[in-house]
């Protein structure tokens, strides 16, 4: 997947090297990325789901897989020792002879996680590339794989977006994550790189802005400052990026993303000796609860007015999408039986009343930064269900013109909810929807190499216009009301691909 780059600014104070010492020595502990997440913001919710062998698809695999059970990953190293001085014995890389299906690991150490084991097409997994062993230890962090192809079953992607084992550096950090941190006797160097569950790495919502200090990693004498910033499925949709960022080649540096998902962000610095050091770090961004993200990118490109609606179907429901055929801003076509643009932003349209499904309203913190954040300050909370995002096309907004979220905070446990779009107007254009669920991603439809081209032509018409029923979500809630995860069923035409219609009001 190729993402969007952009060069891109302050907050913390400067962090002391014992700090970042203390971290280190508490960071080997084997925790997933998500594991780490879910302890950083106080969930107490269970981890991967265990293993298992898939057997009834037709890309299963089992126990007689054949493997040489070597280690792909393999990273020369040699005594060396560990900060502090203390000598260091790496830990069992744990590469197997048999790939397990399910659990996001490369149990063969073969380069490929979960390679030949069925799912289903557009849902997303957790997944580390990297010997078993090293998951979660020392700068390592999953990443997330797709499930690609058509029809009932397909095969995972690769595994990207997480940080896997590296040459180890003199930087305070395990960065082969073999347990052992600067090896070769270069400990007490001057940088000090983060890793998962780092302090000085905050975590954030979508609109936060996120800020960082250079001098926290490194406080020695700097020549020049430089910044990257790398997001997620919708950067290798929009060829701009879908985040704002200040502070390029400053030691402090600010972005603040627009949409979820785990940013890989590195930081260049050059001493006033001439030297080139980096870290390549994560930044997790997170809404509460169930949040569905929809981008897209006109056939002829971003100069377009383009028009997608997304909708979420009142959970537990079955009742049709529209109420009559014409113009959806017409009475009665409309309803409000789902969230969507009449009834979840700020402005109401349509006559509707506000989208109300008996959920809570959430504090203001969780909705006052975005475009509508003025609204919902106006309101004085953050409604559930709402939008936050409600793009028309680069002409009319420039930053999110082929953006639109829904946000439910706090789901209940076991509802399910059905997520619809409307090829409202504009070029036929190329859409990706994404759901997160308790700040993870769990399904990317749309993306490349299974692109989905809508039409477009529309006229916002409930009967003439094509509709893109996309996917069932079945969302889990722990005792203390915290989403932790879902179920995605993506929804397909007979024959396999998405399922396209029109002048049909059915759910």
């Amino acid at each position: 997947m190729t993402s969007q780059r952009s060069l891109a600014h302050s907050w913390l104070a400067p962090l002391t090297l014992g700090v970042s010492l203390a971290w280190l020595a508490a960071s080997c502990a084997c925790e997933t990325r998500e594991e780490l997440v879910r302890r950083d913001v106080g969930l107490d919710a269970p981890g991967l789901d265990a293993p298992f062998v898939a057997e009834d698809t037709p890309f299963s695999i089992d126990a007689a897989i054949p493997s040489d059970a070597s280690n792909m990953y393999a990273i020369e190293s040699g005594p060396g020792c560990e900060v502090g001085g203390r000598a260091c014995t790496p830990i069992d890389p744990s590469c197997g002879a048999v790939e397990l299906c399910g659990d996001g690991l490369d149990n063969d150490c073969n380069r490929l996680v979960d390679e030949h084991c069925g799912c289903m097409p557009g849902t997303v997994q957790s997944c580390f590339a990297g010997p078993p062993g090293s998951r979660g230890v020392g700068a390592c962090s999953d990443g997330t794989q797709r499930c690609e192809g058509a029809g009932e079953f397909g095969e995972w992607g690769a595994c990207t977006g997480g940080i896997s084992p590296s040459a180890e550096t003199c930087d305070l950090l395990d960065n082969d994550c073999n347990g052992c941190a600067d090896e070769h006797d270069c400990c007490g160097g001057e940088l000090s790189c983060p890793g998962p569950g780092d302090p000085r790495i905050p975590s954030a919502r979508p609109f936060d802005e996120v800020v960082l200090d250079g001098t926290s990693f490194f406080p020695g004498a700097a020549a020049s400052w430089s910044w990257e910033v790398e997001g997620g499925p919708c950067e290798s949709v929009i060829p701009v990026p879908t985040f704002s960022t200040s502070g390029a080649t400053s030691s402090s540096f600010r972005f603040t993303p627009t949409l979820s998902g785990d940013y890989t962000v590195t930081m260049h610095v050059r001493t006033t000796d001439g030297r080139d050091l980096s870290c390549t770090f994560l930044v997790h961004v997170a809404g509460e609860g169930l949040r569905v993200e929809l981008c897209w990118l006109p056939t002829t490109g971003v100069g377009a007015s383009s028009d997608l609606d997304l909708y979420l179907h009142e959970p537990d429901t079955t009742t049709p999408w529209f109420g009559a055929s014409g113009n959806v801003v017409s009475p009665g076509v409309t309803l409000g039986n789902s969230c969507n643009w009449a009834n979840c932003a700020p402005g109401l349209r349509s006559s509707l009343p506000r989208a109300s499904w008996g959920l809570a309203t959430s504090p203001l913190d969780r909705c006052d930064r975005g475009p509508a954040g003025p609204g919902w300050t106006g309101i004085g909370n953050c409604p559930n269900p709402r939008i936050d995002v409600d793009g028309h096309g680069s002409s009319f907004e420039p930053l999110h013109g082929f953006l639109e979220n829904i946000n439910v905070d706090d789901p209940r446990d076991g509802q399910s909810f059905r997520v619809m779009v409307h090829d409202c107007s504009g070029p036929s254009s190329h859409p990706v929807l994404n759901v997160y669920c308790g700040g993870f991603l769990r399904a990317t439809l749309g993306a490349a190499p299974d692109t989905i081209t809508l039409p477009g032509g529309g006229s916002c018409a409930s009967d003439t216009d094509t509709v893109w029923r996309a996917a069932d979500v079945l969302v889990h809630v722990d005792g203390s009301g915290v989403t932790t995860d879902c179920d995605v069923t993506p929804i397909t035409a007979t024959g396999g691909g998405p399922r396209f219609t029109r002048g049909d009001f059915a759910y």
